[in-house]
């Protein structure tokens, strides 16, 4: 059992025990989710077990709750938490200023983009957060950046407008998918992502492009057709 202590917002952990106990009404909402949005059932199947899986491999601890300004003491390094919603409702960055350094999680990462998906319980507008959560970040006063995944990197400005402009693409390419009809997010995320290896990534494909067309259609350019399976199209001026 470890003895650290894991720190988390009190959503994110309500969440984290949601998903780690495969939740029937998580797992069957998640899964009407992707259904109602053009996923094959052969696809979405398995779900659940996948879940359970997971949750089999994490280890059981009593989080320790925080909330944004927080200050942390990051094994004698003074640390201030910062709210970075985005890549999940509730994800955190950890800022040393005294070192200049940014722990960024998830949040920016040297050669991947996070995913940033919409699923049944996401805040209204994930990639809009994300967005926000890049530019809140992108001019602190650090000159290290450690990610969660991949080497550590310095140009943090740098890098974080990358990422805008990556997702400026793929918003783009996103209406460019849709073109004059109206299609359902699951046939807009295999134009997007025409290589996907396993269901799990089928899954993340999807919640990707409906985080970047609710985006899109908060922004007034595409709306929403309901049905089975609901579908999308362009708003033309």
């Amino acid at each position: 059992m470890p003895t650290s202590a894991v720190c988390s917002s009190r959503i994110e952990i309500a969440a984290a025990r949601r998903v780690w106990a495969a939740d029937r009404d998580e797992v069957d909402a998640t899964y009407a989710h992707f259904e109602r949005h053009g996923m094959p059932r052969s696809v979405n199947e398995g779900m659940r077990e996948a879940w359970v899986e997971m949750g089999r491999r994490v280890d059981k601890v009593a989080p320790r709750p925080i909330d944004d300004g927080d200050e942390l003491d990051l094994g004698g390094r003074a640390t201030r938490v910062a709210w970075t919603p985005g890549h999940t409702d509730y994800h955190a960055v950890l800022v040393d200023a005294r070192e200049a350094v940014l722990f960024a999680g998830d949040h920016v990462l040297p050669r991947i983009t996070s995913n940033v998906g919409l699923y049944p319980r996401s805040r209204d507008d994930p990639l809009g957060d994300f967005l926000a959560s890049l530019r809140k970040v992108r001019d602190l006063p650090v000159r290290r950046v450690l990610p969660a995944h991949g080497e550590p990197f310095d140009d943090l400005p740098g890098r974080v407008d990358q990422i805008l402009a990556h997702h400026d693409a793929r918003l783009a390419a996103t209406v460019d998918a849709l073109g004059d009809a109206e299609r359902d997010a699951y046939t807009v995320a295999r134009t997007l992502f025409p290589v996907l290896r396993s269901a799990h990534e089928e899954r993340f494909a999807l919640a990707e492009t409906l985080a970047h067309l609710r985006h899109l259609e908060r922004a007034g350019r595409v709306v929403e057709i309901d049905g089975a399976p609901a579908r999308w199209r362009v708003v033309r001026s």
